[in-house]
């Protein structure tokens, strides 16, 4: 039977995948998920558990959600794309 693999190990993995496979979007993303992930570890000065690092992804999802709105106020529909 295969250990439980962590939330950011999870991460790691799928970006592995991701770069393998040349998907240039979800690499991004799984970039700025692991290193918002290890900046934390590194504020925090140990690991992560599963349940901080749920915390800081849904940090990250809502500021993106922010910036959507941000830019749809602001008449910039082509950075609200992105």
């Amino acid at each position: 039977m295969e250990p439980m693999t962590t939330l950011a190990e999870r991460i790691g993995q799928d970006l592995t995948v991701a770069m393998k496979a040349q998907d240039a979007p979800r690499t991004s993303v799984l970039r700025m998920a692991k290193t918002a992930l290890k900046n934390r570890e590194i504020d925090k000065k140990s690991p992560l558990d599963d349940a901080e690092a749920a915390k800081v992804l849904q940090g990250m999802v809502k500021q993106r959600e922010e910036s959507v709105e941000h830019f749809k106020k602001g008449n910039r529909p082509e950075l609200a794309a992105k």
